[in-house]
């Protein structure tokens, strides 16, 4: 793209006006010439930094105007000489003192993907037919800075590589410095999905892979890549950009909409020039954890996580990661039961999102007895060292405590074309050759060039789970198990109520089940209880899966607050038997397969109305895309979720099974009656005996939802 040919007139004036004022001595020559808009100007050769910052608007501009906050926050950021002004003001005897004005920091912008701004205010007038590159000019005193269109250039997708890559390649032409930075603004969505969502784009979206050619493409070696995106701390994002970053700034969990501390964050950068990237990444992280912490936004403050990551230690992780899989493929083959116990302590590691993801905590899994029992000792040792190495820096909220840094993707349970994606981003072979070995994929040939083939788990001895099913005195449907090879992981609950004045079958959603360990028998555990607000039946969306006894659970309520669908994410304790709720969250995006960063805390929709929403589900288990939305109710401060009896009428309870892979297979549905007291099944459905081979069933829970507009059902 070439330059505009208009001229531009750029100043750059750093001096120090109170020791002006003492000394008589004007600071100055640093004032820039005239230039060809979007060339260098005199003296850039010298800038210390040039931060790159890629906002791809997205909904989260044109529904929220979360990209315009963050812009706000940059037009807040000024000149560096006044805090030098203001130290010397008073200093008397100054005769041999120094001073090193900041070196120069050229701060450039790159706007899209969104169908609507509001950053008009801001002297802004962003267009949605084209992209637009800016420079943010700091202010000066108590002004706010000027953003300065540079260029514009024809529409195109922000999450294909080309775009991004033309932007820093354009960055690093014009904009020449010693030490670069790239901030990608957006949505995440971990390893699996990758970032950004061009919604100008048909909801276009960037697999790290394809990041990875934007970053090589660009011809930039950057000092820091921040990731203001959703889950993109993991081991993946990290080999996809190792070979162009050295640190690498990004959140394990969702990131609040309102993002990073940008302005305080750029203000300090502009401070402190000759800060390296570490130092950056570290001022993100605390300054970022500072500003939700005085706001009152409780979700936000207990859900984060964000660390820096040292790239140039990555490799020695991810190959530590490969002979951590290795040794798995090994169990597999020869000791079934012990890959059982090894894979298990997947779930007892910190998860991240709504589950569907499968991103979990790398050290977790190193740090389980299961594991500390069958694995290699110098293996773990190893792998915990290589990951304290790479994780320079980590901090978490309460709500994420085994939090450290890195997340890595268990991606056993997704669908073939999910594992084709991920299969471009995986860097362990061994993993690869696992994930072909235990489901209907088959990985490309380049794997086996690297490590052997595994026989399919199907052929594999002991793979089958035989169902004995049984009633309890109470009438609940329960069941024991014969599992030669101890593959089963967890068992959950789906309740369903018939409406009836509709006679349409309303999901109540997923609870865990209990397991008797006396007993050896599974079932629904609740007494004929369920949660609920006011009296209301709640909808439970389970976001944790539960294993070994281990019930405390992360839930998603869904309601509707101004026509629109939102989440209300509670939190239950097991030993406590109770409900905490943080706050408003709009949840994971089915249709973009993206998480939305929009959330909320209860105190900002105090005294409005909402509604608790259900999914209606057919006799075949598939939703019917709609909701019945119960009676009005209204937000107080403090929401309390409680547990209520259940009305007498008809239900269908259907269990839901997982092997130590999150894989699902679920059991048909058993209707029931309940009078208040005890439940009687209705029908024969049952009874006797069922063997299965888990391995077969390769497919996901159908009762997960999402609907982004409930306005015609809440309309009356």
């Amino acid at each position: 793209m070439k330059a505009n040919p208009e001229k531009r007139i750029r100043k750059f004036l750093f001096f120090l006006g109170a020791m002006a004022a003492a000394l008589g001595v004007f600071f100055a020559g640093l004032c820039g010439a005239a230039a060809e808009e979007g060339a260098p100007a005199p003296g850039d050769e010298a800038a210390e930094w040039t931060v790159l910052i890629y906002v791809c608007g997205s909904d989260l501009e044109s529904q929220y105007s979360f990209a315009t906050g963050n812009l706000q926050e940059i037009a807040g950021v000024h000149e560096p000489e006044n805090r030098i002004g203001t130290i010397l003001a008073d200093v008397r005897d100054i005769s041999d003192l120094q001073v090193k004005l900041p070196g120069q920091v050229h701060i450039l912008l790159e706007t899209g993907g969104a169908s609507e701004w509001h950053a008009q205010d801001l002297g802004m007038e962003i267009r949605t037919d084209c992209l637009q590159d800016w420079e943010y000019i700091p202010g000066k005193g108590n002004e706010n800075g000027e953003f300065r269109m540079l260029r514009e250039k024809p529409l195109a997708s922000m999450a294909e590589a080309g775009t991004l890559a033309e932007f820093i390649s354009w960055g690093q032409a014009n904009y020449p410095a010693k030490k670069y930075a790239l901030i990608l603004w957006d949505h995440g969505g971990g390893s699996k999905t990758g970032l950004f969502i061009d919604e100008l784009f048909s909801g276009d979206f960037m697999a790290l892979d394809e990041l990875k050619e934007a970053l090589a493409a660009g011809g930039v070696h950057f000092e820091a890549i921040v990731f203001d995106a959703c889950m993109m701390a993991n081991i993946e994002t990290a080999c996809a950009v190792r070979e162009y970053a050295s640190w690498m700034i990004a959140s394990q969990e969702t990131v609040p909409a309102k993002g990073t501390a940008i302005g305080d964050w750029l203000q300090e950068l502009l401070y402190v020039t000759d800060a390296d990237g570490r130092s950056l990444g570290r001022w993100i992280c605390d300054m970022t954890q500072i500003k939700f912490a005085n706001e009152e936004d409780e979700q936000s403050r207990e859900m984060m996580t964000w660390s820096v990551i040292n790239l140039s230690k990555i490799e020695r992780l991810a190959k530590n990661f490969d002979k951590f899989f290795a040794g798995m493929n090994e169990f597999y083959v020869k000791y079934p039961l012990l890959l059982s116990s090894f894979v298990r302590s997947v779930f007892h590691t910190e998860q991240y999102g709504n589950g569907s993801e499968n991103m979990m905590d790398l050290a977790g899994i190193l740090y389980e007895q299961s594991l500390r029992s069958v694995a290699d000792e110098s293996l773990q040792w190893e792998m915990q060292d290589a990951l304290a190495e790479a994780v320079d820096y980590c901090l978490r909220g309460a709500g994420k405590p085994a939090a450290r840094g890195l997340s890595f993707c268990y991606a056993t349970n997704f669908t073939l074309p999910e594992l084709d994606v991920y299969a471009r981003n995986c860097p362990s072979p061994s993993y690869l050759a696992l994930l072909d070995a235990i489901s209907p994929w088959t990985a490309p040939d380049e794997v086996y060039q690297q490590v052997a083939k595994l026989p399919e788990m199907a052929e594999l001895p002991g793979s089958t789970i035989t169902i004995h099913k049984t009633v309890l005195e109470d009438g609940v449907p329960a069941f024991s198990v014969e599992d030669e090879n101890n593959y089963l992981g967890a068992v959950t609950c789906n309740l369903y109520k018939m409406d009836e004045e509709t006679e349409q079958m309303i999901s109540l959603g997923l609870v865990p089940a209990l397991y008797e360990t006396d007993s050896g028998i599974y079932h629904w555990h609740t007494n004929g209880y369920w949660a609920s607000i006011d009296g209301n039946l709640c909808h439970l969306e389970m976001l944790t899966i539960p294993l070994n006894g281990n019930y405390d659970i992360l839930f998603n309520i869904p309601i509707s607050v101004d026509a629109r669908r939102w989440n209300m994410r509670s939190g239950y304790r097991w030993k406590k038997d109770l409900f905490e709720v943080y706050g408003l969250w709009q949840g994971f995006n089915a249709d973009n397969q993206m998480f939305n960063r929009n959330s909320r805390p209860i105190s900002s929709v105090t005294g409005q109305e909402y509604y608790l929403i259900y999914p209606v589900v057919s006799e075949d288990g598939l939703l019917y895309g709609e909701y019945e939305p119960s009676g009005p109710m209204t937000f107080q401060r403090m929401v309390n979720i409680e547990k209520t009896l259940l009305p007498p009428g008809n239900y269908e309870l259907e269990y839901v099974l997982y092997d130590v892979f999150i894989r699902q297979v679920c059991l048909e549905r058993v209707k029931m009656t309940w009078d208040g007291t005890s439940m009687k099944i209705t029908d024969s459905a049952w009874e006797g005996d069922q063997t299965m081979d888990i391995s077969s069933y390769y497919t996901k829970n159908t009762t997960n939802f999402s609907v982004q507009d409930v306005e015609k059902l809440t309309e009356n």
